[in-house]
């Protein structure tokens, strides 16, 4: 179980890290930005509940593995990709079309979201990070 939990883990954290230094960055020199912008709010409700899936399913197996401590990892970074799929997200596309209607407030409160979600999806793949160390080298 330990194998298959940090197999499962990897594939998630490999997915995080291409989608944000490649998939991402590409799609706003390939695209303009409403193009681009439109594709990411497709996406990212899916990117966030797959790879919150992922890391549950890696924590189950961990936790039947009896490898607590990754298991607990990985449930903590489900448990934050949903809730950033839940209510981040959401907050993050009102605040941008507000931007685009002029609302000058909404700058900031996108600001302050878009960096929030940008700083969790790095907790969220050093916890994965961690558990994969801890599942391979137990």
């Amino acid at each position: 179980m330990h194998d298959l939990a940090a197999l499962i883990a990897m594939a998630s954290l490999g997915g995080m890290l291409f989608f944000s230094a490649v998939v991402t960055p590409s799609l706003f020199h390939a695209l303009n930005a409403e193009q681009a912008g439109r594709f990411l709010r497709f996406v990212f409700p899916r990117y966030f509940l797959v790879h919150g899936a992922m890391a549950a399913i890696a924590g189950v197996l961990a936790l039947s593995a009896s490898a607590f401590v990754a298991a607990g990892l990985m449930f903590a970074a489900a448990c934050i990709l949903f809730a950033t799929r839940a209510f981040a997200v959401p907050i993050i596309n009102a605040s941008r079309d507000a931007m685009m209607a002029g609302d000058g407030q909404a700058t900031a409160r996108f600001n302050r979201w878009h960096g929030g979600s940008v700083a969790a999806n790095l907790v969220e793949m050093a916890a994965l990070a961690i558990a994969i160390y801890l599942l391979i080298t137990a």
